[in-house]
């Protein structure tokens, strides 16, 4: 879910670009006078492609110095921490496979009408080049004078179909992480899909409510699970895994699709031990958990953290639908043991 190809994140032409990577001047952006009503889409089609350029060029510089501090001006929010710890790695490796791909072409564009601050907007893109699916990136703009940064991504599941939205020009309305007109509240459709993640689809009390599909996070963190207890010695060591997902209650963004359901995104932060007897000693089982624990030694404990984006469909309340997983980003961002 984090391979790269060498293209990045580079710099379309404005003709080939349709994107929701944001607008970025604030005296470019249309600014509501105090008490104006506003109910149109917060960005027009060539303001949103006038982000996207802006996005593109610091996400590219950073990508090509392995600069974490070059992301600020465009980055932010989870995007930021995942990015970091991905070029952390990539620096420590002196190899950038990792870095998440994310394509600079869109297909699609999804513009909220919203009235207050912070307002976020969404892109879907096009493939990879060496055609992994779409991403689904969402751009957030804290106030009114700020400008437009990319929050969260995503790499679509394959296989997936994405609910439909209002046109760009019309704008879609954007939705509260306490909506109630929902199958679930964004902010509960979340925490219920960590307690899948952590539980497994057999032992979770929210899987009535969900339609899994193949390849999405609960099953990639299960194969996760499933490849330490392959590891040699480790039943017979006495070793223990457990694994541990939460999501956070303050990152948590939707918009309203054209079926009266939503799209959410959000985030989950995991953590997994690994622990086996006093004597024995657990090594790091990825290149990326390696970089992470740079030159500490081996000890009988090994704790990863994980910063999961996620992106789900919850249909209307009234709808016969149940919680679809949409895409996911699954990047260990901390090692230690």
């Amino acid at each position: 879910m984090n391979r790269r190809t060498t293209r990045g994140l580079a710099v379309a032409s404005v003709l080939v670009v349709s994107s929701t990577l944001l607008a970025g001047c604030a005296d470019e952006l249309p600014q509501p006078q105090a008490g104006e009503a506003f109910s149109g889409p917060v960005l027009t089609e060539e303001q949103d492609t006038q982000v996207f350029t802006a996005v593109a060029d610091t996400v590219a510089k950073a990508d090509k110095e392995l600069k974490s501090s070059a992301l600020k001006a465009r980055v932010t929010g989870p995007a930021y921490e995942v990015r970091k710890s991905q070029l952390a790695v990539a620096k420590k490796r002196d190899n950038a496979e990792f870095v998440t791909d994310i394509p600079s072409e869109s297909q699609q564009m999804i513009i909220p009408t919203t009235e207050g601050w912070p307002r976020t907007s969404f892109s879907i893109t096009t493939s990879t080049e060496d055609l992994e699916t779409p991403r689904l990136v969402a751009f957030e703009q804290a106030s009114a004078r700020a400008d437009y940064k990319m929050w969260a991504w995503t790499q679509l599941i394959p296989g997936q179909s994405m609910p439909a939205f209002a046109d760009p020009g019309i704008g879609s309305e954007a939705v509260t992480a306490d909506d109630d007109s929902l199958a679930a509240t964004p902010a509960d459709a979340l925490a219920q899909y960590a307690d899948l993640v952590t539980l497994g689809a057999k032992k979770s009390s929210f899987a009535k409510g969900f339609e899994l599909p193949d390849g999405d996070l609960v099953a990639a963190v299960a194969a996760d699970a499933a490849a330490w207890k392959e590891v040699p010695g480790f039943e017979e060591s006495g070793t223990k895994y457990s694994q541990k997902y939460t999501a956070r209650k303050d990152e948590v963004r939707a918009v309203r699709t054209a079926d009266g359901g939503a799209l959410v995104m959000g985030v989950l932060d995991g953590r997994t031990t690994v622990e086996a007897e006093d004597e024995a000693k657990v090594p790091a089982l990825s290149e990326t958990q390696k970089a992470l624990l740079g030159d500490a030694d081996q000890t009988n404990k090994l704790t990863t953290e994980y910063t999961d984006m996620v992106a789900l469909y919850v249909p209307a309340k009234d709808a016969d639908g149940k919680i679809r997983p949409l895409g996911y980003s699954h990047v260990a961002t901390a090692a230690s043991n």
